[in-house]
């Protein structure tokens, strides 16, 4: 019987001790979900008031009694200019945030030498252009863009620079299909038009086709919708002001001084403009817009101002389209672009200017029929410090003609502007080249 009273004690015991074991085990395990516990609390309340910090600062920084400070961040680019002793194109871009954030500030500015081969007494520096960017985003739809331009460093009455507003609109946006836009805004041709800081374009000056076929930087007051699509088409279509054939003034750049930039600008008729664009493919552009409306508006000068020639009873439209491709790869970059407008009733136009002029002993110009103008532009970027990057260099070397040949309804014919040929200077290098016909007048 001890024997046995013995080997039941020893099973009673051997069974208690594993249980003893795993209660200390678990006991153990409650005790560091609590310490985790707790220290998960003490970081959540540190947390918690840090953002209470953040938001006492955001709410001091935005509040209506401190007055709004612009913060200036300027920086350049130098992609795609190139340097030289005889070309000089500087430029700046700013940005700057108001009491709410929501307003920027920024620009560009340029400064150009052109030195000439055989003629040096033609060389002439020049600061081209200042322009100041102010924008203002009243809410995630609805924002406000302007562009104000100083030009020639001096504007006065006995000066050639101007200052003028480039761009003043409202722009409300729906989705990124379908967006509104309101006021003073760039006419969608070609590459310039819309872009046109110098980094943008090879050389000093501006090609002259997007300088006197399109007339850049041209500009009209209306409302137009525009929106691209998730496969790379975008489109922008509208109804703006349009020219103004009184106004005519330059055979060789028939729609220079016709263009009326919104200042004064006669409405009896009203244009419609459109363009297309397709960049589905990475380096590849393919576009083109077209621009139409009557030009005459009821004969509104001559009725403003008996002393102007009478276009009564003519009506005369302006049609203005272009196409224009560019593909980048890498270093290379290849563009072209080819514009052409037509003045309709050219004939009778020219027939009342020359009855003006034997009557009254000037020499107002004829306004051509048709015009046109194309070229053929590459460039291939020189990486700086062993890497393509922002910075490189885009040399160009053109090989234009600059002879515009104009020929108005009798015959009269425009000056061109001078060309590369008569001497002018401007960045070059090898492997880079470009051909354009600059522009023929009909």
């Amino acid at each position: 019987m001890k024997k046995i009273g013995l080997l039941l004690a020893a099973t009673a015991l051997s069974t208690a001790t594993p249980a003893l074991a795993e209660q200390s085990s678990l006991e153990a395990e409650v005790a560091l979900l609590k310490a985790q516990i707790a220290a998960q609390k003490e970081q959540l309340a540190a947390q918690a008031a840090r953002l209470e910090l953040v938001e006492a600062r955001l709410q001091t920084a935005t509040a209506p009694t401190t007055p709004p400070v612009a913060l200036a961040e300027s920086t350049s680019s130098a992609s795609g200019t190139t340097a030289s002793p005889t070309a000089v194109a500087a430029n700046t871009v700013g940005a700057g945030r108001g009491s709410g954030g929501e307003t920027t500030i920024g620009g560009y500015g340029e400064i150009t030498y052109n030195g000439y081969l055989k003629d040096s007494s033609r060389n002439q520096a020049d600061l081209k252009r200042l322009v100041l960017f102010v924008g203002h985003r009243f809410s995630d739809k609805l924002s406000f863009n302007s562009e104000i331009e100083v030009e020639h460093a001096v504007a006065s009455s006995g000066d050639q620079g101007e200052v003028a507003i480039e761009q003043a609109y409202l722009d409300y946006s729906f989705s990124q299909a379908a967006n509104l836009k309101a006021g003073l805004f760039l006419m969608p041709f070609g590459f310039l038009n819309r872009n046109h800081e110098p980094p943008v374009f090879y050389g000093v000056e501006r090609n002259e086709v997007e300088t006197r076929i399109i007339p850049s930087t041209w500009r009209e007051g209306g409302t137009g919708l525009y929106g691209s699509t998730p496969f790379g088409l975008s489109y922008d279509v509208g109804v703006t002001t349009g020219f103004n054939v009184a106004k005519f003034d330059d055979p060789g750049a028939p729609l220079a001084g016709s263009h009326q930039e919104l200042q004064l600008a006669k409405a009896s008729s009203l244009s419609f403009y459109g363009s297309l664009e397709y960049q589905g493919i990475p380096g590849l552009l393919i576009g083109g817009a077209v621009f139409t409306g009557n030009a005459t508006h009821n004969n509104a000068d001559f009725k403003g101002d008996h002393s102007l020639p009478d276009f009564s009873g003519i009506t005369s439209r302006v049609t203005l389209w272009d196409v224009h491709g560019r593909w980048q790869h890498r270093g290379l970059d290849l563009q072209a672009l080819y514009a052409r407008g037509t003045i309709s009733h050219s004939a009778a136009l020219g027939a009342v200017v020359e009855n003006f002029n034997d009557a009254n002993g000037t020499e107002l110009p004829v306004a051509p029929s048709a015009f046109y103008g194309w070229y053929v532009q590459g460039a291939y970027s020189f990486a700086l410090g062993g890497h393509r990057d922002p910075r490189s260099v885009r040399p160009l070397r053109e090989i234009r003609h600059a002879g515009a040949h104009a020929a108005g309804a009798h015959g009269r014919c425009g000056q061109s502007r001078p060309g590369a040929h008569d001497g002018l200077l401007v960045p070059s290098a090898a492997r880079s080249g470009g051909k354009g016909r600059l522009p023929k007048i009909l």
